[in-house]
């Protein structure tokens, strides 16, 4: 620091000296052309303020540009703030462009990457890439700044264009905007020197000529030389001949425009270079004596003083909380040290409080969150149609996640997994809201479509601490098998066919729950098989992270699932120890959080078989196997004659050479059977009459297809 400061000094000094003797030497010059300097100088100078006049009326309608062109901007900001997705549609971008007269539009993410643009060439596009648009990156780091940037060539195309930008309002980010200042170019094309240098006198015999790029503008009907004229020196008077006169003259420059004025040689007088020698001699001692005396009054008074606060500073940046600063030597650096060690005590205290604050509101939440989520296994231990199993690792911070399962009634099992996002107190007192709501809709024998949309009318109202909560739910039949499900936002699912490794389930990921009120969700519907497995799990699986800083991700918990598991409990438990293993002792910023569910069926026999409508040999073959099973379990003959001939009139209601798979499950009690076909969107029970069967269902999706499914009491 102290070189630094020397170096700075000196160079400091050397060009006081510098621009002191060149202001000696003007003042000596000035002296010696008496009266011709004064008129030279005072006339340019009239013409030059006119000039600045000018320049600054100019000046005005560059402002007037910028403030236009951010207005402009905060009025994209405020557009997209009230409709993200319109940065998904380039012809509404473009509609926005036209209707302010931009030239470009750039809507960035929080990295700074162009993720919507006009021209759409710019999307990928890079702030940090050129130094003109790294600028805007401050609107990223300080939510609201706004930046407008004098017009320049742009880092795309080389076209002279004004860039502004400010903070997006909806998200981190930057919206960024381009004109071309076509009626600035033209104010500056209007303007007419040589109009105004014509309109000056100087003197009596005097003459104003004016170059702009090496060309006579004004002074054109005089007869002189222009190469002499052009080569003369600024800002300074100096004497040429021109034909058989002498003339003073005086010459400025004012932007590309050169203005130069001549007045007739009355009187020269030589400047006097003895007294400029004495002069520069004279400075040079007293430049020399006054950088001492200022070197060491300032090492003695300030650098010391503040060299030794910096190290009481850097210490205390470091974590040393003994450490103060106790620098005395000045009335002014007791008082600075007094108030660094006030501030201090003042910010560590107030950290301390913080600290101790954070963990006991963390405690409570944690507390209320355990409340909640229910830890008693088996979950259900009266049901045998299926298996439930759920588990948590939780992390140095309370996360959002939770779970839940209930019986919606004797025949409907629904359980979910969801991550608040709102940490803490309000992220457990939303989540307690959220199970209630939840529970209470689906109670009432809504379906999870409409479980979630309903939940997520009644959490989006009063939501102040704009929480959201990604959620999958899921509604199972106990009996048939029937999964209904919905996901939306982050938590993911695998399925497991029986004897099977697992795989994605197929869905698809709707708006999370707590944003928009009129959010449209749709449910996926898959028929479970006993034995086949589901498993739940949320993000902080994934992002659980080891002392490398390498996370778990898809790949650990794919190899974990290859272990062998007998029950659900042991496959949460495999991932547990998994995850474990892989993180060591390191502390996670997320919970993990998994459920599992195993489907075992009811049924005792099971048939399925393939036949195409229309032949009398496959209807055979679908009544022969409808006696058979049914007689396996001692079913009535009347139930057996029933199911029969239900089972036939379904199938010759189809239409002709339509393949279809006919399955039937039984036990002692009840019997289902299962049609489904592909391609063929036919509801047969609309033109069948009343069947002898408890109930009846009737099912249609692109994906599986129509399936019809009969259910009848058998005992």
């Amino acid at each position: 620091m102290r070189r630094k400061f020397l170096t700075w000094l000196l160079l400091l000094v050397c060009a006081t000296f510098i621009v002191t003797g060149l202001l000696a030497y003007i003042q000596f010059d000035k002296q010696a052309q008496g009266r011709a300097k004064q008129i030279l100088y005072t006339r340019l100078n009239d013409l030059s303020e006119l000039i600045n006049q000018t320049n600054a009326n100019m000046q005005h309608v560059v402002e007037i540009n910028k403030e236009g062109s951010l207005v402009r901007t905060r009025a994209i900001a405020k557009i997209i703030q009230l409709n993200p997705a319109i940065i998904n549609d380039y012809e509404k971008l473009q509609e926005l462009c036209n209707d302010i007269e931009a030239d470009q539009l750039c809507v960035t993410d929080d990295k700074g990457v162009v993720i919507a643009a006009v021209p759409d060439e710019l999307v990928g596009f890079d702030l940090k890439a050129h130094d003109q648009s790294r600028e805007f990156l401050k609107c990223i780091e300080l939510p609201g700044e706004e930046i407008v940037q004098r017009a320049r060539k742009n880092a795309y195309n080389g076209d002279v264009v004004q860039y502004t930008g400010v903070s997006r309002k909806d998200k981190r980010g930057v919206i960024q905007l381009g004109f071309t200042i076509l009626h600035e170019q033209a104010v500056r094309r209007n303007t007419a020197f040589a109009t105004l240098a014509n309109t000056f006198k100087l003197g009596k015999n005097g003459h104003i000529i004016a170059f702009s790029g090496g060309a006579q503008i004004s002074g054109t009907e005089l007869n002189f030389n222009s190469t002499e004229l052009l080569s003369l020196p600024l800002d300074a008077v100096s004497a040429t001949s021109q034909g058989d006169k002498e003339y003073y003259t005086y010459v400025l420059q004012k932007g590309d425009i050169r203005i130069i004025g001549l007045l007739p040689v009355e009187e020269i007088n030589n400047i006097s270079i003895n007294s400029i020698k004495q002069l520069f001699i004279s400075n040079i001692w007293l430049f020399i004596v006054m950088f001492l005396l200022v070197w060491v009054l300032l090492q003695k008074l300030v650098l010391n003083g503040l060299s030794r606060i910096n190290n009481s500073l850097r210490r205390i940046s470091e974590g040393y909380k003994d450490e103060r600063v106790n620098v005395r030597d000045t009335p002014e650096f007791t008082r600075l040290s007094t108030g660094i060690n006030t501030m201090v005590d003042s910010l560590q205290a107030y950290a301390e409080h913080r600290r101790e604050r954070l963990r006991r509101e963390l405690a409570l939440a944690r507390s209320v969150q355990e409340t909640i989520l229910p830890h008693t296994f088996p979950a259900f231990p009266e049901q045998t149609t299926f298996e439930l199993h759920a588990a948590r690792i939780e992390s140095e911070n309370v996360g959002g996640d939770f779970y839940d399962y209930f019986m919606a009634d004797k025949e409907h099992l629904c359980f979910m997994l969801g991550d608040v996002s709102t940490p803490g107190i309000p992220g457990a007192m939303f989540m307690m809201r959220a199970l209630s709501v939840i529970r209470s809709l689906a109670s009432a024998g809504l379906s999870p479509e409409e479980v979630m949309r309903e939940a997520n009318r009644a959490l989006c109202e009063n939501n102040i601490t704009k929480t959201r909560l990604s959620l999958f739910l899921a509604r199972l039949n106990i009996n048939s098998g029937v999964l209904r499900f919905i996901n939306a936002g982050t938590p993911q699912a695998l399925h497991a066919a029986t004897g099977q490794g697992f795989e994605m389930l197929p869905m698809r990921s709707g708006t999370v729950l707590g944003g928009y009120s009129k959010s449209l969700y749709k449910e996926c519907i898959i028929k479970l098989e006993p034995g086949e497995r589901i498993l739940l799990y949320s993000r902080g699986v994934l992002k659980a992270t080891n002392a490398a800083k390498l996370n778990f991700g898809a790949a650990g918990l794919q190899q974990s699932l290859q272990a062998q598991a007998n029950n659900v409990a042991e496959l949460t438990r495999n991932i547990q120890v998994a995850i474990k293993n892989f993180t060591g002792t390191k502390e996670q910023n997320e919970d993990c959080t998994l459920l599992a569910l195993e489907f075992k069926g009811k049924w005792q026999q099971r048939q399925e078989i393939r036949l195409t409508c229309g032949t009398v040999e496959d209807e055979t073959k679908a009544a022969e196997i409808t006696e058979q099973v049914l007689e396996s379990v001692l079913a009535s003959p009347l139930s057996i004659q029933e199911l029969t001939r239900t089972i036939t009139d379904i199938i010759c209601a189809l239409p002709k050479n339509t393949e279809i798979y006919y399955k039937l499950s039984c036990n002692e009690e009840e019997a289902e059977a299962s049609i489904r076909y592909r391609n063929v969107n036919f509801n047969p029970f609309a033109y069948l009459p009343q069947l002898p069967v408890d109930r009846q269902d009737y099912s249609y999706s692109e994906k599986e297809g129509t399936i019809l499914t009969l259910y009848k009491s058998l005992a």
